[in-house]
């Protein structure tokens, strides 16, 4: 209110008495206090524009400028004066609705112009807008509080509004939808980093993996996250906490997130590490880029501890199996001290002896209990069978003729072991004995 008495006086003190000047003043004062921006846009005292997009596109443009969602949408503030400001400015909040707004710099760029042969001072704000659906934006009126020196030398100040600015946003490719995970830049790079506890990993040691991802005009939180906390029978995963970075150098925006994981062997022997992928929309090329962050293979050594727990299962079955080996050759070795030895078993050892001669008898021996014959070549009338017979007879002395004979002897059955079904009526044959005898 000051700073309006005093431009006001020396416009009219030449013309009114002093008495009626003050109540003047006090009322020109008030009411210029009351609309800041009329006051000071007079006389071109200060300018302000707004717009969204390239810094030559200004919100003159009736048409509402187009961008892919998740695309970085630079909203530009430039507060200018003939003069000089006494004050940095100060810009609101901005609060869009399914838009993530985030000011890097909290200081404005200073910088001068000419124009119309007269330097203006200016200051620029730029606010970064990242619109996460499709649709149709406005950006509401945002306040700027402005201090500038006046043609007296005096300062003026006051809050001005901007004027509500349109953009629109939309799918950048058919690929894309809104439930899964991509963002959009102009350029991304991935920096993947292995640690490990020690050269020689065993059971119990570490691996640390660390992927940077650094993206040029996007925003941290967009960025994909790809370590998760997926633990298997092999390693136990201990994520760390995420470092999200933005900054802004001389208008290059650059957004980062380091995400760090540690592996915890748990089992001995090879394992990999899973290799991650995800997808970004080149908003410079206008193209959707894929990047594979590989995985890897590491190899580690048991301990006793991790050996046996890893192995329990099977070394108890093992075990297990052993005792009843064990206990069915000593419960046999019982039965057979009073008991006659088995042929077979007894075939088996007089082979191995080579004692011919009772091989021979046991032969035989099978041959009568099978059959109820005496002599081999009655066994069986093929040709094969009575060659072995004749060299068995001839004296000849061969481990695999005398295996073969008692294969062949041992699947040979007596037709009077033959098992029959007895006769449900046992009476009817002597019905028909009766009968025959009869006629």
């Amino acid at each position: 209110m000051m700073n309006a008495i005093k431009l006001g006086k020396y416009a009219l003190a030449k013309f009114i008495s002093p008495i009626p000047v003050v109540c003047a003043l006090v009322f020109w004062g008030v009411a210029n206090a009351q609309d800041p921006q009329a006051f000071l846009k007079q006389e071109n005292d200060v300018e302000l524009l707004a717009w969204v997009g390239k810094a030559g596109v200004t919100s003159d443009n009736k048409e509402a400028a187009k961008f892919s969602v998740n695309e970085q949408v630079i909203l530009y503030i430039d507060v200018a004066t003939p003069r000089w400001f006494t004050r940095g400015t100060r810009i609101g909040s901005v609060e869009i609705p399914n838009v993530i707004a985030k000011q890097r710099n909290q200081l404005a760029t200073n910088y001068t112009e000419r124009k119309d042969g007269q330097t203006w001072s200016r200051q620029r704000w730029e606010i970064t807008l990242y619109p996460q659906a499709s649709g149709e934006y406005v950006v509401p009126p945002i306040a700027v509080s402005v201090e500038v020196s006046a043609s007296d030398g005096s300062k003026m100040s006051g809050v001005l509004y901007t004027q509500p600015i349109k953009f629109e946003a939309s799918m950048p490719s058919g690929l894309l939808n809104q439930e899964s995970q991509w963002f959009a830049a102009t350029n991304v790079e991935v920096v993947q980093e292995w640690q490990t506890s020690n050269d020689d990993l065993k059971v119990g040691d570490a691996i640390t993996r660390t992927i940077t991802i650094n993206a040029q005009d996007s925003l941290s939180v967009l960025l994909p996250d790809l370590l998760s906390n997926e633990s298997t029978a092999s390693y136990q995963a201990y994520p760390q906490p995420n470092r999200l970075d933005d900054t802004q150098t001389r208008g290059d925006y650059q957004s980062s997130r380091i995400e760090e994981s540690v592996y915890v062997i748990q089992q001995g022997g090879e394992f990999a590490l899973p290799e991650y992928q995800f997808q970004w929309w080149n908003s410079k090329n206008q193209q959707l880029e894929t990047v594979i962050v590989e995985g890897k293979t590491f190899k580690a050594k048991h301990t006793l501890n991790s050996f046996i727990r890893m192995y329990s299962g099977w070394l108890v079955g093992s075990f297990v199996t052993l005792f009843v080996i064990v206990g069915a050759v000593l419960i046999a070795h019982r039965y057979y001290q009073t008991r006659p030895t088995p042929p077979w078993l007894m075939f088996h050892r007089m082979v191995k002896a080579q004692q011919w001669g009772a091989v021979r008898a046991i032969l035989y021996q099978q041959l009568r209990a099978n059959t109820g014959l005496l002599e081999m070549n009655k066994a069986n009338n093929s040709k094969d069978w009575q060659q072995r017979s004749r060299q068995l007879q001839s004296g000849e002395e061969n481990r695999g003729l005398m295996h073969s004979v008692w294969r062949t002897i041992k699947n040979m059955k007596s037709k009077r072991f033959r098992f029959r079904l007895p006769k449900a009526l046992p009476k009817l044959d002597n019905v028909d004995q009766t009968k025959e005898l009869s006629k």
